[in-house]
């Protein structure tokens, strides 16, 4: 692996230990609607961040439904800053 990619790994699982999440945030209402928050900011994808960190609770995030959300979102961000998706 390329000391770039270790690099960006270990600053993923730094970022995932500095910014918990917590119980609640695992329950939330829509995980569709989650993903569409996080495309409609712009930020990158969590899906892999809340399937680690709900699972200590035993809590299994669905996704599918997540991405399908974050698509939407992110599609519409793209639209409203004008950038290039990079999908």
């Amino acid at each position: 692996m390329s000391r770039i990619a270790l690099f960006f790994c270990a600053v993923f699982l730094a970022g995932c230990a500095v910014f918990p999440v917590s119980e609640a945030e695992c329950r939330p209402p829509s995980w569709r609607q989650v993903g569409y928050d996080d495309g409609y900011f712009g930020s990158i994808r969590q899906d892999f961040r809340f399937m680690q960190q709900c699972r200590r609770y035993g809590i299994e995030v669905p996704q599918n439904e997540y991405l399908e959300g974050w698509a939407d979102g992110y599609l519409e961000w793209d639209r409203r800053t004008g950038m290039k998706s990079t999908k």
